[in-house]
């Protein structure tokens, strides 16, 4: 079904402190903590400003086409935004409520809305997931009632995985791909935020933001509920892991709120840094399409910059 233009729920910076707050009130919920943190190094990429003054941005995708997409609020007013590699945007979705995460596939974007902080603290069942045509820009409704869906991964039978890290009951939800049938997915993973798929292990990666460490999880589809968990360690509370890709040297890439941007190596049991003080980052994705890097890492933040991260021996 067509879906109708909504007023958007503006997700503020301020929502950072705050989370915290109901953070302490129900982080021992969540799984137990993993008992050793991996070892955690330092080796910087080079950081440059692709776009900035852009609004508030929660996540990007590529349309493999030579577009960025990118879901930003400018005061009380949500879209999906485009931008070519010369840095030049346009809006091309108004009044969407609250923008979440975004994935491009097969000539189209989805994308959840309703993902904002007051959604998940009153339980509102306002979130959606919906589908844009990116030739002819034709939307469509998939799933709805869902309560601030964040995260949200495509899995490859078409069906849905997002995220809930605010409110009573946090998590993941799995939904089918025509929207009809929802279900709690792998119900040990409390206060999910970022999610990717990595298809090696056949597996989804979540980061769990608003736990004494920052700590990912990763859920194999096949068993869901044989739960293993990473402890970054990374500031804890405070670091607030957000989205996260897989890589295509299958090595995992976390935004951090708190400023960090790192890769996770799981054989080697070992993290890396590379950049730091980038506060607010929210989300990172690798170049894909004319004109935009396939090794470079692009980030969002909740300043409204867009930034391109490149190996220094690059």
């Amino acid at each position: 079904m067509s879906r109708d233009a909504r007023p958007r729920r503006h997700r503020p910076v301020v929502c950072l402190a705050l989370s915290a707050t109901v953070a302490l009130m129900t982080v021992l919920g969540g799984p137990a903590t993993p008992a050793a943190a991996v070892a955690i190094t330092r080796c910087p990429w080079r950081v440059t400003t692709v776009a900035s003054g852009l609004g508030s941005l929660e996540n990007l995708g590529f349309d493999g086409a030579g577009t960025m997409l990118v879901s930003r609020t400018v005061g009380n007013s949500g879209q999906l935004y485009r931008l070519t590699p010369d840095g030049k945007g346009s809006t091309f979705i108004p009044n969407v409520a609250a923008p979440g995460s975004i994935t491009a596939a097969d000539g189209a974007a989805y994308f959840t809305t309703g993902n904002s902080f007051l959604s998940g603290v009153f339980g509102s069942t306002d979130g959606t997931i919906d589908r844009v045509d990116l030739g002819t820009g034709a939307l469509t409704t998939i799933a709805v009632t869902l309560t601030m869906p964040n995260g949200m991964v495509r899995l490859p039978d078409g069906s849905f995985v997002v995220s809930r890290n605010v409110g009573w009951t946090t998590g993941l939800t799995k939904i089918s791909a025509d929207g009809a049938r929802e279900t709690r997915f792998a119900p040990s993973v409390t206060m999910a935020n970022g999610l990717a798929y990595d298809a090696a292990h056949n597996a989804v990666v979540a980061s769990m933001d608003l736990h004494p460490v920052s700590t990912l999880a990763f859920v194999d589809l096949d068993h869901p509920d044989h739960l293993r968990t990473v402890n970054l360690g990374l500031l804890g509370l405070f670091g607030f892991p957000d989205d996260l890709t897989v890589g295509p040297d299958g090595l995992v890439y976390l935004a951090m709120d708190g400023g960090d941007i790192v890769r996770i190596d799981l054989d080697r049991h070992a993290a890396c840094i590379l950049a730091s003080g980038l506060f607010g980052s929210t989300s990172v994705r690798f170049g894909a399409g004319p004109g935009w890097d396939p090794h470079s890492l692009y980030s969002t933040d909740l300043l409204g910059t867009i930034r391109k991260l490149t190996p220094a021996a690059g």
